[in-house]
């Protein structure tokens, strides 16, 4: 074999790993940016009723994908519910409600059922999926008292899952290209589901009372 050949040779293994780091890049840019749009916010309504700052959210949907897989599967799931009002400033105004809700599956009647984890008492079941849903949001009515009584204020509504686990101890170095892309691709894959609605900016002056009519 001559020098060209060698050369040559040389030549092709290096594109072809120029290529497959690409790839790689391309594939772990891929999952990030999936990631980040499945993270945008749903829409997030918001109704006075006396008072209470009722929560409602039909684009909301955390019954999907793993969470549901396992449902189907037999086992319950437990959810992290917390509901939050920031002024338009960003401060916080004190006022965080968090409930844990865990759900199960009738794999004979295909309904869900769900109660709360702090009072088993508070409950229901033979519900949709989208009920299910419906049922757990509306847990999380805020006090009126919460809201700034000038300016405008925003309704955050979070969802994650109750689970135990930390990050793999063989979680790869960013310090390397490779690394960087095994990491970031890990991350997208390996984080757990989290879920979020937002209302448009309010004015609790704007509200109308429900409970009035």
């Amino acid at each position: 074999m001559d020098q060209r050949s060698i050369t040559c040779g040389n030549g092709n293994r290096r594109t072809t790993r120029r290529r497959s780091f690409r790839a790689k890049l391309g594939a772990a840019v891929a999952v990030a940016a999936c990631a980040y749009l499945s993270a945008q916010p749903a829409p997030l309504a918001v109704e006075r009723e006396g008072e209470r700052l009722r929560l409602s959210a039909p684009e909301f949907h955390f019954l999907t994908g793993e969470p549901l897989e396992r449902l189907h599967d037999g086992r319950s799931v437990t959810y992290v519910f917390t509901a939050s009002i920031r002024a338009s400033r960003g401060e916080s105004q004190g006022s965080r409600l968090t409930r844990q809700v865990i759900v199960s599956y009738d794999l004979w009647e295909e309904r869900f059922a769900v109660v709360r984890l702090d009072d088993p008492k508070v409950g229901a079941s033979h519900l949709t999926a989208a009920a299910a849903e419906a049922w757990c949001v509306d847990l999380l009515a805020l006090p009126v008292r919460a809201a700034p009584v000038d300016g405008t204020f925003v309704v955050r509504l979070e969802c994650s899952l109750r689970e135990e686990g930390a990050q793999p101890a063989d979680t790869p170095s960013a310090a390397t290209f490779t690394g960087l892309i095994d990491l970031l691709s890990r991350k997208a894959r390996a984080a757990p589901p989290r879920w979020e609605a937002a209302s448009l900016p309010l004015r609790l002056a704007d509200l109308k009372d429900k409970a009035l009519k």
